[in-house]
């Protein structure tokens, strides 16, 4: 916490910044202050970085043996360029890395690119238990399975970047992803159903040839923020579209009225609704709930 603002930066320690930088071509990196090697002197880094750590920036701490030089760097700002740890958290870097980094509530991812990783838990769960967002990856998946083979990857990590960021805050959401032509009417009878869907692989076409483009699709991924704050269900379709948000389902098939979506137990339920239409009318099903921690259901080719 800083002036009562909490924050998460992400904190990457290494031995060689000098070639960490290398690896991030138009990217920035701007040294704060040299400090002792100890635990008194991670403190001062991390109190001292933190809250420069905006905007994409993330802390790193650099060790000298005898001392530690600690700043904030950050990579080119490009929306679909390959994702920092795509590149830093490989194990046939020349330089060692350790990551830490607030995943979730009472949770806190410790990983190296030489292949270890742990999970420390500030609250009840086991240090063996799945940690939060474990289907971050299997959602994205999803989602662009069905985009053309020439921007999936650009729209996979986007789409990646986009929803880690966000989901990292949310107080819990869930997404159903539809390999139907239309949105399954069992989501469009209750909620909004854009009249044009928000394409984001045509977006990051769109970036592709023209630079000047960034700011159509980064408002887009802004509006995309907004709904996962939003009550109900976030509709994507297979090949990237994001069809539309605040979308509910019956909870009960005798039900008289839709039941809304709110949070904790109602939300779960229906999760679990979504989940038996896996298959039929949507590939994959995701939830989020309050603390942090995920489900998935994916039909077998999804």
């Amino acid at each position: 916490m800083e002036e009562g603002v909490k924050l998460v930066p992400k904190v990457y320690l290494t031995d060689d910044m000098t070639l960490l930088s290398a690896m991030l071509p138009g990217g920035e990196r701007m040294k704060i202050g040299t400090t002792t090697r100890d635990v008194d002197g991670l403190k001062t880094a991390i109190k001292k970085c933190a809250p420069l750590a905006a905007g994409g920036g993330m802390i790193y701490i650099e060790d000298r043996a005898e001392t530690i030089d600690y700043g904030v760097f950050k990579d080119s700002g490009n929306p679909i360029a390959v994702l920092v740890d795509q590149i830093l958290m490989i194990e046939n870097n020349s330089f060692s890395v350790v990551k830490v980094f607030q995943v979730a509530d009472d949770c806190v991812e410790i990983r190296s690119n030489q292949g270890a990783f742990h999970y420390v838990f500030l609250n009840h769960r086991k240090e063996d238990a799945a940690p939060p967002l474990q289907f971050l990856d299997k959602l994205v998946l999803a989602i662009v399975a069905e985009t053309e083979a020439d921007v999936r990857e650009a729209a996979h990590g986007y789409l990646t970047r986009l929803l880690f960021e966000t989901l990292r805050k949310s107080h819990g959401c869930i997404i159903a992803v539809t390999d139907l032509a239309e949105p399954p009417r069992f989501l469009a009878e209750d909620g909004v159903i854009f009249d044009q869907a928000i394409d984001f692989p045509a977006l990051i076409n769109e970036f592709k040839k023209d630079p000047a483009q960034q700011s159509r699709l980064e408002s887009k991924g802004y509006l995309l923020q907004g709904m996962l704050n939003s009550d109900g269900i976030i509709l994507f379709d297979s090949r990237g579209r994001l069809l539309g948000y605040n979308c509910f389902v019956k909870l009960e098939p005798e039900a008289a009225a839709a039941a809304r979506v709110v949070q904790g137990g109602a939300r779960r339920r229906a999760f679990r609704s979504l989940s038996g239409k896996v298959g039929n009318g949507l590939r994959a099903a995701f939830m989020q709930s309050q603390d942090g921690w995920s489900e998935f259901k994916g039909s077998e080719h999804g």
